[in-house]
């Protein structure tokens, strides 16, 4: 075999990739740090034994104990979302006081949207896609020249770099049961991310690289699966891509038959247009047996006012084929967008009842930082409450305690371009009532 060639280092670097503790979700260990064990792979396959590569995962540690778990490194990476940032803010802060000399780089969606704050906290911050720009990093502080900013401007070809290593985690950290339910619900399994981007801009949603999806070659989502069936026992897995399956018919089909290839169960999300029964008998045949749906609102009008480009009734239609072919449907919706009507429980509880998901995933309207929402909440009616954190972002409740109450970011003006605007009490008695109905229903997510 031929001998790697790797990049020698001005001097050896200790680096680690520096995972918060998600005390915000039920089962932190469900969602592996992906973006971090994809990087430290580039890292390693790049400098070798120049660089001393690790990730420190603090998921499920106590906030107050979580400094005892971090080593001395010369080099801290952070992937920042919105809602970890005060956690990662106050870490590093204690990093500092214990390890002066090291540096910390910032990348992620909330550097992206707030990179100006961000230079406060980080000594150089990622904007943009971070595979080159991490290699460059490196280099540039082993040879004491690190820059503020790195930013890269091109889209990147998701097919010139390799499949995330799971060997930075403990084998008992990778397989998962649950992942999958009903009858698969013991198998092990977890999540793997085959494609990137997304070309819609539904005024909720965040995001910060902005084209259409870019999919992995199925000789590579081959490769990538069987890693995990042959180390980990992997039997299932949950495809955390926007779209796993395409509007593009040559693109679904080749992702769909790697799949099918590696004889794994899987969950996915898809949207509920452009999609044909072929396609879907061909996902059922490549082990589909769950796919999230975000249908968002049961209203045709909000849909419009969201720019959420979906005809309700092709979303019917659509789903009743993936019921035919008996896919689970997981349907997401969300209560409190702008423009809902004043019976908008009753028209979702009959919803729900007509298309017969298998679970249905009922968020708060939560305007998120990088969405349109958040940016001119004023378009939208809107007024952000300027007491809430970012740590309190949330958009899904009971998450620890069924009886968990929501609570609102925002409140809607007396009247609003889409009519009159609900009082935040309102929306948070008909979130309860429709979760109430799915709840007794054995419908919840």
């Amino acid at each position: 075999m031929p001998t790697q060639n790797f990049v020698k280092l001005h001097k050896k670097m200790k680096i680690g990739f520096v995972c918060p503790c998600d005390m915000h979700n039920f089962k932190p260990f469900r969602n592996p740090p992906l973006n971090a064990l994809y990087f430290l792979t580039i890292l390693e396959k790049t400098f070798g034994e120049s660089a001393d590569v690790s990730l420190i995962d603090l998921r499920g540690v106590n906030k107050e104990h979580a400094i005892y778990y971090v080593p001395e490194k010369d080099i801290y990476f952070h992937s920042v979302a919105t809602i970890d940032y005060p956690e990662i803010v106050r870490i590093v802060q204690e990093m500092r006081n214990i390890y002066p000399k090291a540096v910390h780089i910032a990348g992620g969606v909330h550097i992206n949207i707030f990179p100006k704050e961000s230079l406060k906290i980080f000594d150089s911050i990622v904007l943009g896609e971070g595979e080159n720009l991490i290699i460059e990093i490196v280099k540039d502080v082993s040879e004491s020249r690190l820059k503020k900013i790195y930013q890269e401007d091109k889209i990147l070809d998701i097919n010139a770099y390799p499949y995330p290593s799971r060997k930075y985690t403990p084998k008992s950290a990778v397989a998962e049961i649950g992942i999958l339910g009903g009858v698969y619900y013991n198998m092990p399994g977890t999540a793997v991310l085959l494609s990137r981007g997304c070309p819609f801009k539904c005024h909720f949603c965040a995001n910060p690289v902005q084209s259409a999806g870019r999919y992995r070659l199925p000789e590579l989502i081959i490769e990538e699966i069987e890693y995990l069936k042959n180390e980990y026992g992997i039997q299932c897995a949950s495809i955390k891509d926007d779209n796993i399956i395409s509007a593009n018919v040559e693109i679904s089909k080749k992702t769909l038959l790697a799949l099918k290839k590696t004889g794994i169960k899987w969950r996915g999300n898809c949207r509920a247009n452009g999609i044909s029964r072929d396609i879907i008998k061909l996902a059922k045949e490549a082990g589909c047996v769950d796919l999230a749906i975000g249908v968002e609102s049961v209203s045709q009008q909000v849909l419009h006012n969201i720019n959420k480009r979906l005809d309700l009734e092709k979303a019917k239609e659509f789903m009743s084929i993936l019921n035919e072919e008996k896919i689970g449907i997981r349907l997401n919706l969300i209560i409190g967008l702008p423009g809902e009507p004043k019976d908008i429980v009753q028209q979702s509880i009959e919803f729900v009842k007509n298309v017969k998901p298998s679970s249905v995933l009922l968020c708060v309207l939560t305007p998120i930082p990088g969405s349109e929402m958040y940016k001119n909440p004023q378009k939208f009616g809107m007024k952000m409450d300027p007491n809430i954190t970012f740590d309190k972002l949330f958009n899904v409740f009971s998450r620890f305690d069924e009886s968990e109450k929501p609570y609102m970011v925002f409140e809607y003006d007396k009247v609003t371009p889409f009519g009159e605007g609900k009082s935040s009490a309102e929306i948070i008695d008909n979130y309860q009532e429709i979760q109430t109905f799915l709840r007794e229903n054995k419908l919840t997510f």
